[in-house]
């Protein structure tokens, strides 16, 4: 049996809009990043640990605005958005990162169970996530905690553990194209 909790630490909400001209100037872009991950802590017994996942493909320096990494797509004049997407497990739920980029010439953009609907000219991102509507202003992040108790039945044993998945969203603004290395 498992026990399911969901938490959500910070959720901002407005309503969708449309994007007829790009303000942003030609030389910059918006970098947005969604990443979740599995956390696993044993309670009891001998769980068996999830998958674990390649190394990351990407790194952003905040304070220096410089975004590193496998760069697969052009950072032309029409490049509005970078989305980064990514994964990753700890504890006895898994080990390692993975992680990838793309790169946005058009709005509206649809990832999976992502829709980025609209971008400000300050840089607020406008998305719908999982039916949730979503703004997140330069540096704001959204958060949403989930926690279950997993049970296993390994040969007759009994093992359980606490996973956790913390499903983050942040939006890291307007970046210089030029830091994109």
């Amino acid at each position: 049996m498992s026990v399911i909790a969901t938490f959500s630490l910070f959720i901002v909400s407005g309503c969708e809009k449309n994007q007829d001209d790009w303000e942003i100037t030609s030389d910059k872009c918006v970098f947005i990043e969604h990443h979740i991950n599995t956390d696993g802590e044993l309670i009891e017994g001998n769980y068996r640990e999830g998958p674990g996942y390649d190394v990351p493909t990407f790194s952003f320096d905040s304070v220096t605005g410089i975004l590193s990494g496998h760069i697969n797509f052009q950072t032309n004049k029409s490049l509005k958005l970078i989305f980064g997407n990514g994964r990753s497990s700890s504890g006895v739920a898994g080990t390692g990162v993975s992680t990838m980029l793309l790169g946005i010439n058009k709005l509206p953009f649809e990832y999976d169970n992502f829709k980025i609907t609209n971008i400000e000219v300050n840089g607020t991102i406008h998305l719908l996530y999982n039916d949730s509507i979503i703004v997140l202003k330069r540096n704001e992040e959204w958060i949403k905690l989930t926690s279950i108790i997993d049970t296993q039945n390994n040969a007759g044993e009994i093992a359980k553990a606490k996973l956790t998945w913390t499903d983050r969203i942040v939006n890291y603004g307007i970046i210089e194209k030029s830091n994109i290395k």
